[in-house]
């Protein structure tokens, strides 16, 4: 029961055309309508040239006396009678015929026997008849003048109903007729998507090489293209979370392995002297260690957490966290210097911005000379906040540039301790910014610049 009333792009299609026959009907409805009042308009400026006045010019004209005239209108009345009260049509119509020659009335409609319609050529009347008002003409022909009358139509109810009857047959038989073609087109239409689907749930889950099917409608091309697209994606996603963990685990085996020693040689040093150095090798190895889950877990925060961006004032930010650094600045004579705005309000993921700041200003104490110089610089250039953190130590080399942002990648030429994930963090939070982030040359063309650019 469930899945007969489940939603199919099948049925819709099917319900979809069904609803439209309804507006079709009223489209018609309201163009014949239109077109009938229009028409009767017409009849009204010129009704000799109307089929109806031919066929009564027809019908009368070859009668050669008073009886066959007589016989011939009470035909005409008597199928027009019928005829209007099989559709119950609100209307009346009366006739006269007169004898061109001696002006005598020949025939009259029995309802208005006692009444003589006027009339004048080419030109519609309008008389009023025991109390009916009647639009009249008069027809023409060499022996005989006819005039024809007939009450007006007001009630527009009976006329959408009568429209909409002759309608409503024409419409039974073509609901069918256009019903079982599109039936059949959209399930055959629907078969190759079936097949697809079929294609991929035989996949197993492990799977994530390309489809590989050769799509020949151009319906699915997309969907086939932008999926073989997501499995890259995906493919190359897991790749690089499987190189991730054998790294991480790499890279803390090193620190345990470190700690295991030690205090193996902690609890069997025979001098003070090992104990201290035991220890200090402890304590290098665990701060490693604890810098390390740091970062991984800033970076999986990163990539797992959504978005959540505020208005924040960016310049009081990045003085806080030059606050921080200071004594590590201080323990190398490194010069902090701030170029920024008293005041910088933007909307931006404050967390994120905090990751940026705070690794690209540690890699620069870090990773520059002693007695060094950092200019931070914050500006606001039109609709992008921009951050640049500059240093004038040994710099990265042009070689290595392209890969300081790869995970755990830290470069050669230099013995500093470090995960090789700040610049990776960088990355990843200014990507999820919606920014961007480049290296140049750093303060007087010596060093390196890390800039940030990030939309406002």
């Amino acid at each position: 029961m469930n899945r007969l009333f489940h939603p199919t792009l099948l049925r819709r299609v099917v319900l979809a055309l069904l609803a439209g026959f309804p507006i079709v009907w009223v489209v018609l409805v309201s163009f014949g309508y239109v077109q009938l009042r229009r028409q009767w308009a017409e009849d009204r400026r010129d009704f000799a040239s109307t089929p109806l006045a031919m066929r009564l010019r027809t019908a009368f004209a070859p009668a050669g006396d008073a009886v066959e005239i007589r016989a011939i209108a009470a035909a005409v009345e008597r199928l027009d009678n019928r005829e209007r009260q099989s559709m119950s049509a609100p209307i009346i119509v009366v006739m006269q015929i007169l004898d061109r020659h001696d002006g005598r009335m020949v025939y009259s409609t029995p309802e208005i026997a006692d009444q003589t319609l006027h009339s004048r050529p080419n030109v519609q009347i309008t008389e009023v008849v025991h109390g009916r008002t009647f639009d009249v003409w008069e027809l023409d022909t060499p022996r005989w003048m006819i005039l024809w009358g007939r009450t007006r139509l007001e009630d527009t109810v009976w006329l959408v109903r009568a429209l909409g009857a002759d309608l409503y047959s024409n419409m039974a038989i073509a609901l069918p007729c256009l019903l079982l073609p599109v039936w059949l087109a959209a399930s055959r239409g629907l078969r190759p998507l079936r097949q697809f689907s079929d294609r991929i749930a035989a996949r197993d889950s492990e799977d994530l090489s390309p489809i590989g099917v050769q799509v020949r409608h151009l319906e699915l091309k997309p969907l086939a293209v932008e999926l073989d697209r997501l499995l890259g994606r995906l493919r190359r996603k897991v790749e690089a979370e499987r190189t991730f963990v054998a790294s991480a685990a790499h890279e803390l085996r090193t620190p345990l392995a470190v700690v295991a020693a030690q205090a193996h040689v902690l609890a069997k040093a025979p001098s003070e002297r090992e104990r201290l150095e035991a220890e200090r090798q402890m304590d290098a190895a665990m701060s490693r260690a604890s810098h390390l889950i740091h970062q991984l877990l800033t970076l999986t925060r990163l990539e797992m957490q959504p978005l959540q961006s505020g208005a924040v004032d960016v310049a009081q930010i990045v003085r806080q966290a030059l606050g921080h650094f200071v004594q590590a600045a201080s323990r190398r004579g490194t010069e902090l210097s701030l170029e920024a705005p008293d005041r910088l309000l933007v909307t931006l993921d404050v967390e994120a911005f905090r990751s940026v700041l705070q690794n690209l200003i540690d890699n620069a104490i870090r990773y520059g000379k002693d007695s060094g110089h950092i200019v931070i610089d914050l500006q606001l250039e039109g609709n992008a906040l921009t951050l640049a953190v500059a240093d004038n130590g040994p710099g990265i080399a042009s070689s290595e540039r392209v890969r300081v942002f790869d995970r755990f990648y830290r470069g050669t030429g230099h013995e500093t301790p470090g995960t090789g994930l700040g610049l990776t963090i960088v990355q990843e939070a200014v990507t999820r910014m919606g920014g961007e982030v480049c290296i140049t040359d750093g303060l007087d063309g010596t060093g390196c610049c890390f800039r940030v650019r990030i939309p406002s």
